[in-house]
């Protein structure tokens, strides 16, 4: 989970109803726009256990009623997550259970009302029934999620228990790498060129390049938006430079700098290993390679140039630098 100001931002963002039916139509139904944002209803996050449990609140990231003609269909929430929660199954199992549980009060209440019922008599009838509940967790994080995905994923079963895993229920949760499985092009909001920023911020060159080829939306991102990007993209340079009382934020010099400063640093870094590592190699034209490289973003060939002779004889060539 992110914490504090930082998770303000992505919820708040993502709680729009444009970009919350953005996101589960692309995810859901492969970017056919099922979803109208127009008949999501906004849904108390907070969650409370019955009184006989141990005090408990949790309060769900985002989450909305998802309605057609006033018909409640599906609750949606989604859950964020920077690493890999290895206890998510439970904690998501735990959260859809409140909300089933939050459901069932309700048709309980609207009973005991029309039918003058008692308090704490039965008020749930065979004929009713309560909203299904789908949980996106929505994963920022590098490393790749493969598991937990499902609850039998956390339990110990003995050797040779197939038939006492059968009765055991499992409970599979669905996650959302924005890294790995977002397939951008299905997205119709900002959030696409937000998430395309994301998916490439580890790459400056092709961040730097992505920037540009978007140009008129970076320029224009709404506020919620660049704070939602510099937030997931720890980029809290950024965050303290936004101009958060204006209606759009304009991002691209934000980006450029941030760029520019990267590479910068970078290659300040790269020539003092290139300069040392030439002294160390007895080549001190090593040094003019390692600039050369830096500047045709060629980190890899560097790094495999320092330890190779022969594969830094050929960039020596490549680069036609005359060696005594």
């Amino acid at each position: 989970m992110f914490m504090g100001k930082i998770d303000i931002s992505l919820s708040s963002y993502l709680s729009h109803p444009p970009v919350f039916a953005d996101l589960f139509n692309a995810w859901l139904y492969g970017g056919r726009q099922v979803i109208d944002y127009r008949e999501l209803q906004a849904e108390d996050p907070v969650q409370n256990r019955p009184e006989y449990a141990a005090a408990y609140k949790h309060v769900r990231d985002v989450v909305k009623m998802y309605c057609q003609d006033g018909i409640e269909l599906v609750l949606l929430g989604i859950e964020n997550q920077e690493e890999i929660d290895y206890t998510a199954p439970v904690r998501i199992l735990q959260y859809d259970g409140a909300d089933y549980q939050k459901k069932i009060r309700r048709v309980e209440a609207e009973n005991r009302k029309l039918q003058g019922l008692k308090t704490g008599l039965p008020a749930f009838f065979p004929e009713d029934r309560i909203t299904p509940v789908i949980t996106l967790l929505l994963y920022f994080g590098k490393e790749e999620w493969r598991k937990p995905r499902r609850l039998h994923d956390l339990l110990r079963f003995p050797d040779g228990s197939d038939r006492l895993r059968q009765f055991v229920p499992d409970y599979p949760i669905y996650v959302l790498s924005v890294r790995e499985d977002m397939d951008i092009s299905l997205l119709h909001t900002q959030l696409r060129q937000v998430f395309g920023f994301l998916q490439r911020q580890d790459d400056r060159k092709a961040l730097k390049d992505y920037v540009r080829e978007n140009e008129d939306v970076f320029s224009c991102l709404s506020t919620d938006a660049a704070l939602f990007l510099a937030a997931a993209a720890k980029g809290t340079r950024l965050l303290t430079t936004l101009h958060v009382k204006e209606e759009t934020c304009d991002m691209c010099k934000a980006l450029d700098d941030l760029y520019n400063d990267g590479v910068n640093q970078g290659k300040c870094q790269g020539l003092e290993l290139g300069k040392r590592r030439g002294l160390e190699l007895g080549e001190d034209y090593f040094a003019e390679l390692s600039e050369k490289l830096l500047a045709d973003f060629r980190m890899e060939d560097l790094r495999k140039a320092i330890k190779n002779k022969e594969y830094r004889n050929r960039l020596y060539q490549e680069y036609r630098i005359e060696r005594g």
